[in-house]
């Protein structure tokens, strides 16, 4: 727990330095582009020229210094085309005017009818024109915002919720956002096989800053008529069990019996989500721990089967099983449509399975894996990337199980 709470800090550290840097402002004393040093912004002159790069200095005649990825450049300010943006907020009024103040939080126009500010968190869509022409040639490389916000990364919560009004659906599971704070789930697979559940999130507190969004939150997870066996068997070391001809969740049978029960499920987690200085979206930090009923259970360390005693080892003490899992993940933007994902974690229960044994559990048990089979690995990660493929549809690829996960968001207004 310890390797995990300092990857969790080191993590967090390192890429919000590396990715979302403070910025020194600095503005001309007659502007027609306003920026910050450090801000990536696209420069259109009026020799027809674009230059896309990193503001490095503001000079006290009025000239803008950019990095482009071909060199650096200085270009006075009475070359460079006068900067209007048109927005549209997420209540859907809107703005167009000229942009006289930006930075990471909010954007201050000046239409004819007088000045507004409007905070980032609050736009749908930014259109910017030069010279009074929309911005073409760079508009599918630069965006303002990605269009997807990670309510999960793979198996675990993060602390965004839906949005008011959405309903999500998967092959597994469905769900509906009841408010900007509060959403509700359930396990499609698990009401089949008669253990009704609900899923909620509720925002405990949350903090919004322009583009900026902390949230932490509590995720909680309660089964009616759950299969403790399988929940037995993520403790319990896989060689151990193969008595015989009995393996795995057939053996924890042998030693609990048929067990169905109450079970519970309690996540906190904090995210953090952030624009990237380049204008290309946002990246997204994740922590949270994760306990369940079994932390509260005392473990059968040993049995008689067939006539023969034993003694099992895994993931638990002569007290209680160490039902905690520790996370720690990040979303990074790396098209409007597409994020990659990755998280590391600190899991007693977790079990490495190969593709093709993950295959043949899904077939052989009814939906649910056979929990034991696969080595146990305490501290483990993955990887891999969401498609949003239209408004509706997203799609997931990553390297363990499920491998390959497909969900619809659905929008009541």
């Amino acid at each position: 727990m310890k390797k995990m709470l300092f990857i969790s800090v080191f993590l967090f550290a390192f890429v919000n330095f590396l990715i979302c840097e403070e910025t020194e402002v600095k503005n001309l004393e007659h502007p027609i582009i306003r920026a910050q040093i450090g801000q990536y912004r696209t420069i259109y002159t009026k020799d027809d020229n674009i230059f896309h790069g990193k503001i490095t200095e503001i000079t006290e005649h009025g000239e803008i210094v950019i990095q482009t990825e071909d060199g650096m450049l200085t270009i006075p300010s009475d070359e460079i085309l006068e900067e209007s943006v048109k927005i549209l907020r997420k209540d859907g009024s809107t703005y167009k005017g000229k942009l006289i103040g930006e930075d990471d939080i909010y954007v201050t126009i000046e239409s004819k009818y007088g000045i507004v500010t409007i905070d980032k968190g609050e736009i749908e869509k930014l259109d910017r024109y030069f010279g009074g022409k929309l911005e073409k040639t760079l508009q599918k490389k630069i965006f303002f915002t990605a269009e997807e916000q990670n309510t999960e990364i793979f198996r675990d919560p993060t602390a965004y919720i839906l949005s008011p009004y959405t309903f999500f659906i998967t092959g597994f599971s469905m769900g509906y956002g009841f408010s900007d704070k509060f959403h509700l789930f359930t396990r499609i697979t698990n009401n089949f096989n008669e253990d009704l559940n609900l899923i909620f999130r509720h925002v405990l507190w949350q903090k919004i800053q322009g583009a900026q969004i902390s949230n932490f939150s509590i995720d909680f997870q309660l089964f009616s008529n759950h299969d403790m066996n399988r929940e037995y068997a993520l403790f319990y070391e896989e060689d151990q069990l193969k008595i015989g001809s009995l393996s795995g969740v057939e053996t924890i049978k042998k030693i609990y019996g048929k067990k169905k029960d109450f079970f519970w499920e309690g996540t906190l987690v904090y995210s953090s989500r952030k624009p990237l200085k380049s204008g290309r979206g946002n990246w997204g930090f994740h922590t949270g721990i994760t306990i369940n009923k079994l932390l509260f259970e005392k473990p059968k360390t040993k049995a008689t089967i067939l006539g023969e005693d034993y003694t099992f080892d895994g993931g638990f003490s002569k007290t209680h099983f160490h039902a905690t899992r520790l996370y720690v993940g990040m979303d990074y933007d790396l098209t409007k449509r597409v994020k990659f994902i990755s998280v590391i974690f600190y899991d007693p229960s977790n079990h490495y399975v190969p593709f093709g044994e993950s295959i043949s559990s899904y077939f052989e048990n009814d939906f649910l894996p056979d929990n034991s089979k696969g080595q146990r690995k305490e501290v483990d990660f993955d990887f891999g990337i969401t498609y949003a493929a239209n408004d509706v549809l997203r799609i997931g690829f990553h390297f363990q199980r499920p491998y390959i996960t497909l969900y619809w968001k659905f929008y009541d207004y």
